[in-house]
């Protein structure tokens, strides 16, 4: 069964965000995912030329984007636009003039559009969006709110965030407010790659050997880590999650999540018939990384 994606990234952090866009094309190639709509959440002007111009790079042009569009949201730091300011203005694509559609219509419009119980989204960024998108009130592409929006539509939301069984990171912690929000409020199941999941897999070493130097997977990486260098595969993973499930990487752990709405730390209950779960290894990273790679590069 193709699962269908609507994928929520802050891309400009880190440049594991586009190697999970790459993987999440190489996935589609492959007939196992249906890419349906991305939303950018930071405030970044970049974040939706960046997104657009390597969906346009791997011939998929045609995906809606949106993008958060309430300011001073992670965009004050120069640190966050080492390639994806680089990628958006130098490759094709609709948003190096003009702003993109905001990401809770984005994301509302393409919820409607599947059939109940079809999409899953995955998340690889702080929550402000998704926390939005449940806040949202019906309009011209559904009459639902949105938890009725999201219940009706959504399968499963899968979240690179959190530090599990219990701790902190980055995601949860720059927008505490959102995370606490949607990991008590959302209605269907939850599963996180929390940072444990990511750190030890090692990703993107490949690229300089394997890719053309035009190529907007490798530049991002070597504007971001250097050439011929590696990143921790935090966005990957989830996104590999989301085609394939957890075996033979991963087992999955139920309970209940809880996050602190000041600090974004998160905590964890033991409980079989949780409607959370987190993703424990139980195989090499390496072994994770192996697959990643290749689909990076296909």
């Amino acid at each position: 069964m193709t699962i269908r994606i609507l994928l929520d990234t802050d891309i400009g952090p880190d440049c594991d965000d586009v190697g999970a866009v790459a993987v999440l094309h190489a996935l589609e190639k492959l007939g196992e995912v249906r890419i349906a709509g991305m939303t950018h959440c930071t405030s970044s002007q970049w974040g939706a030329g960046c997104l657009d111009a390597l969906n346009r790079f791997y011939g998929r042009g045609d995906i809606p984007i949106g993008t958060l569009t309430m300011p001073g949201f992670l965009d004050g730091d120069s640190g966050y636009a080492k390639y994806n300011k680089g990628i958006t203005l130098g490759y094709p694509n609709r948003y190096q003039t003009e702003p993109a559609p905001d990401a809770v219509e984005t994301m509302r419009k393409v919820l409607a559009e599947g059939e109940d119980g079809e999409t899953v989204i995955v998340a690889i960024g702080p929550l402000i969006n998704v926390m939005n998108l449940l806040e949202s009130e019906g309009d011209l592409y559904s009459p639902l709110n949105g938890m009725q929006l999201v219940s009706a539509k959504v399968s499963m939301l899968i979240a690179m965030g959190g530090h599990f069984p219990a701790g902190k990171e980055w995601n949860f912690e720059m927008h505490p407010a959102s995370a606490a929000y949607v990991v008590a409020k959302w209605p269907t199941p939850i599963v996180f790659s929390g940072f444990e999941i990511g750190a030890p897999i090692h990703t993107g070493r490949s690229l300089t050997a394997d890719l053309p130097d035009t190529h907007p997977l490798r530049k991002a990486y070597e504007w971001y880590v250097g050439e011929g260098e590696t990143r921790h595969s935090w966005d990957l993973t989830a996104v590999l999650y989301a085609a394939r499930g957890h075996h033979p990487f991963w087992e999955l752990e139920s309970g209940t999540a809880t996050v602190d709405a000041q600090t974004g730390a998160n905590d964890w209950k033991h409980n079989p018939n949780g409607n959370h779960a987190y993703l424990k290894a139980i195989t090499s990273p390496s072994l994770v990384a192996e697959v990643l790679d290749n689909l990076m590069t296909r």
